[in-house]
């Protein structure tokens, strides 16, 4: 991320009712130690693919495929004009290996590893090998000056919104891997949490009435936590991922953006905010249905100064200290008070506009309370307004 330039910051504070919403390698639910206390964990990877499928249902911003069966997807679309399917596998496994990633050892339907690509690179990887079928259907890699138009085309193919957020490495082309514009912090529970065992057992419709006993018995593990939950956008590295116009010289960046590519950087940038307040991991929910939106939300733009995390505000975990408190109304407190005193120790560092929105917490949002909106599309317009040319 640049050093300068326009970021937006999302801090949330989300509480869960009973669920297993991202599971380790045990099928529990994912924790680790924060501040010396054990804390209930979702994945960054879980986040992020939780905002790419609300992307995908809603069409509010381009997602890729991330994939090993490139092979498979792209066959159909080169069949025809007599061309046998061991020709197309070949051209494909030729081409693919050549630009992309070689084939699995094992199995050689797939690619040896996930490859995220954009659907215009997908149609390119179509023209090319129909261009190139001669020597790639042969088993001949595209060579000489073919061979570099093909990669520069490639390199100049739109991306789509979640590649250019998230990033992209592609082991065997480094040449064309995609710096990610976008950090997605863990989110962890600000409290801390015991994990929970739900023994269940599911009973045979169909034995006899005199047969008693449980046709199946299991164990699932739960938790019930409130998250806090970081990410932030570099607007600028957006913008030149979208826009694939970014060199650099002498150790700089060299821009050669304009109106137009900051306006589709911020189309992208309301999306991910959307995506960040709306979209809800999907792990064990036909047992739990833990749709639970966020309680809080805290939108930041910065021009220039770095960006902040709020977590420290939950080293010490937070607890309900009388009958009538809770933990979000104690968590959102103690984020707005962690939030003043890092204003007071560190200064603005940049901060441009803060908007936020809540549901039932307008006596915890102290010196916040002059940027609450009333919705969070008003809070997301807040944040966003007023960044051309930035």
């Amino acid at each position: 991320m640049s050093d300068s330039g326009v970021k937006i910051e999302v801090h949330l504070i989300q509480n869960f009712a009973p669920s297993n919403l991202n599971r380790d390698d045990t099928g529990q639910p994912k924790s680790a130690t924060f501040g010396g206390f054990r804390r209930a964990r979702i994945s960054s990877q879980c986040s992020k693919r939780s905002a790419r499928q609300l992307w995908r249902e809603r069409g509010s911003a381009s997602v890729g495929e991330r994939t090993k069966l490139l092979k498979q997807e792209l066959a159909p679309h080169l069949r025809g004009n007599g061309r046998t399917e061991g020709q197309i596998e070949k051209a494909l496994e030729t081409f693919l290996g050549q630009f992309f990633s070689k084939m699995d050892g094992k199995d050689n339907a797939k690619t040896a590893v996930l490859v995220l690509v954009s659907r215009q690179e997908m149609d390119l990887i179509k023209e090319l090998v129909d261009l190139h079928w001669d020597r790639l259907s042969a088993g001949n890699k595209v060579e000489g000056k073919e061979a570099k138009d093909a990669s520069a085309k490639l390199g100049k193919a739109e991306v789509s919104a979640d590649i250019a957020l998230f990033g992209r490495m592609l082991a065997e082309q480094p040449g064309r891997n995609t710096d990610g514009s976008c950090q997605v912090a863990h989110p962890i529970s600000t409290h801390r949490v015991d994990m929970e065992l739900d023994y269940f057992t599911a009973v045979d419709d169909l034995n006899p009435d005199d047969e008693t006993g449980a046709g199946m018995i299991g164990a699932v593990g739960f938790n019930s936590a409130c998250y806090y939950r970081y990410a932030l956008v570099d607007r600028d590295q957006l913008a030149r991922n979208l826009a694939r116009k970014t060199e650099r010289a002498n150790g700089a960046w060299v821009d050669f953006l304009n109106a137009e590519d900051y306006t589709e950087a911020d189309s992208v940038i309301r999306a991910f905010l959307e995506a960040m307040v709306y979209a809800i991991p999907t792990g064990k929910q036909s047992s739990f249905a833990a749709q639970n939106l966020p309680s809080f939300g805290l939108f930041v733009r910065r021009q220039g100064g770095i960006p902040i995390s709020l977590a420290n505000a939950f080293s010490t975990p937070v607890r309900p200290t009388r009958d009538d408190d809770d933990l979000v109304g104690r968590s959102v407190a103690a984020l707005t008070r962690h939030w003043n005193e890092i204003g007071r120790a560190y200064g603005t560092q940049g901060v441009a506009v803060t908007s936020c929105f809540h549901v039932g917490q307008a006596d915890r949002l102290g010196e916040l309370i002059d940027t609450d909106k009333e919705t969070v599309q008003e809070a997301i317009d807040a944040v966003l307004e007023d960044t051309k040319g930035q």
